[in-house]
């Protein structure tokens, strides 16, 4: 059994990120977090092995090339380059570099290219059918906290060995595979 992670991550510590820590396919913890520290902790108390992270984990001027493959699968994402994503990079590839020193692998991921990839339309019904979570747990989630679920799904299907990826000289992104219900 190994314990993963997925981290919706918001630009800025005062801004809610959701974070999502499961033992295989089972969810231990689902909530809202905010600050570097807590993130770190909370995924190094739980002895995480893989984190998929929403965000973007290099810099560009504009859009990277893996990001220009995204698109011309018809799956929309958010250049790098852009100011307003800058802080975002910043902080991701910050954690990620505190994560891989304490021996934790940490991969980019999109959830709504994911939920795409996935054949799913629907996050809650992706998520119901692929993670064993309390349904009344599902019910009270923020989009934050539903979008950390699918990038716990995409650490769990990457430790399975089951994953797709968009791949270039310059990043890599993992998304779902097709799923069956």
């Amino acid at each position: 059994m190994v314990f993963i992670a997925g981290l919706d991550l918001a630009a800025k510590e005062n801004r809610p990120s959701g974070l999502a820590i499961a033992k295989d396919n089972i969810v231990i913890m689902v909530s809202k977090v905010f600050s570097d520290e807590e993130i770190l902790d909370t995924i190094l108390k739980h002895k995480v092995k893989v984190v998929a992270v929403d965000a973007p984990l290099s810099h560009a001027r504009t859009y990277r090339k893996v990001d220009l493959k995204m698109k011309r699968k018809g799956l929309n994402v958010l250049p790098p380059g852009w100011r307003t994503m800058k802080p975002l990079v910043d902080r991701a590839i910050a954690l990620k570099d505190k994560l891989n020193e304490n021996g934790v692998k940490v991969i980019e991921t999109h959830p709504q290219s994911a939920l795409k990839t996935s054949g799913y339309k629907n996050g809650m019904f992706l998520i119901s059918t692929h993670l064993t979570i309390e349904p009344y747990v599902l019910n009270k989630l923020s989009k934050d906290e539903i979008d950390a679920l699918i990038c716990l799904l995409v650490a769990y299907y990457y430790v399975k060995g089951d994953i797709e990826k968009i791949e270039a000289d310059d990043g890599v992104i993992y998304l779902l595979p097709k799923l069956r219900d």
